[in-house]
C-alpha cells in the first residue's frame, strides 16, 4: 500500500473536523505514515503522532471549557499578545512529557512562521509541545515563541495547509484536510475594525491555501461542511462529525489511489 501523509490546516476550532478525519481513516484500515499540520492541525496532528487516542483528543479539546479557555488567555505583560501560552504549554507537557518530534511513531512536522523572514519553517526534529505551542501563537493572541534562534509565530500566516511538507514526510499520496473558514461564510454584522482584521485574515488564508492547492497537487482534498454550527472549543462532537462525514465520502476516491 502506498504510504498515506496527511497535511492538516490551521483553521481555530474548525480544527476539531481533524479529528473526525482520523477516526474515518482508522476505521477504514488506512493507516497514516507522515502528518504536516499547520496551527490547529499541528495541535491534532502532533497528538495523533504522538499515539494519543482520538477520543482523549476530543476529551482534551471539551475539558477546556470557558473557564480554562479563559486561563489559557490570562494577559501579558508587557504587551506582545493577549496570552504566554504557558497554561496551554503546562496542559500539553502533562499529556505528552518530554517527547521528542523524530522519536514519535508516526513522522511529524509543525509549521511555523519565521517572523524575521517571513518564511514557513516544517519543525521536525525537537520538543514536540514546544512546536505544537509555536505553531499556534497565533499573532496578537499568543506571545510569538522562540524555536532554535528563530522568533516565530503561527504558521498558517504564510503556510495553513502544508501539502508539500507532508511530501517530504514520505507520503506518496496526499490527503489534504482544508477546514479554513470560507470568507463568504463569516457574518460581518456591525463592520469594527476588529471585525475588518478577522475577515482580512480570513480571506488572506483562505486564497492562500486554495494556491497550495493549486500547485502542489494533493492527491485528495477533504473540506468538512459544518452547515450553520460553527464548532467551537467547548463543543467538539458536530465539527468532529463534520469531519467524519467528509472523510467517509472521500474514501472511495482514497481507496482507488492506493491499489
Amino acid at each position: 500500500m502506498k504510504r498515506v501523509g496527511l497535511a492538516l490546516s490551521a483553521g481555530g476550532a474548525r480544527g476539531i473536523a481533524h479529528v473526525g478525519v482520523l477516526q474515518a481513516l482508522g476505521e477504514a484500515g488506512i493507516p497514516v505514515a507522515a502528518v504536516a499540520g499547520t496551527s490547529v492541525g499541528a495541535y491534532v496532528g502532533g497528538l495523533f503522532a504522538a499515539g494519543v487516542p482520538l477520543d482523549e483528543i476530543t476529551a482534551l479539546w471539551e475539558e477546556a471549557g470557558l473557564w480554562q479557555t479563559a486561563r489559557f488567555l490570562l494577559p501579558t505583560l508587557p504587551w506582545r499578545g493577549w496570552s504566554t501560552g504557558e497554561e496551554f504549554r503546562r496542559r500539553l507537557r502533562g499529556m505528552l512529557g518530554d517527547r521528542r518530534i523524530e522519536d514519535l511513531p508516526i513522522p511529524f512536522a509543525a509549521v511555523v512562521t519565521d517572523l524575521r523572514t517571513g518564511q514557513a519553517v516544517a519543525l521536525r526534529t525537537g520538543d514536540l509541545v514546544d512546536a505544537i505551542r509555536a505553531s499556534i501563537s497565533v499573532p496578537g493572541l499568543f506571545v510569538p515563541a522562540e524555536v532554535d534562534g528563530r522568533t516565530v509565530i503561527d504558521g498558517g500566516v504564510v503556510h495553513p495547509l502544508p501539502v508539500d511538507v507532508a511530501r517530504a514526510l514520505g507520503a506518496e499520496v496526499v490527503v489534504a484536510v482544508d477546514v479554513l473558514l470560507p470568507p463568504e461564510e463569516k457574518r460581518l454584522g456591525r463592520v469594527t475594525v476588529f471585525a475588518v482584521l478577522f475577515q482580512m485574515a480570513t480571506i488572506f488564508q483562505k486564497r492562500i491555501a486554495e494556491l497550495e492547492v493549486a500547485v502542489l497537487r494533493p492527491e485528495v482534498v477533504i473540506r468538512p461542511s459544518f452547515g450553520e454550527r460553527a464548532p467551537t472549543y467547548t463543543s467538539a462532537g458536530a465539527g468532529r462529525e463534520a469531519g467524519y462525514r467528509a472523510a467517509r465520502e472521500a474514501l472511495p476516491q482514497l481507496q482507488a489511489l492506493l491499489v
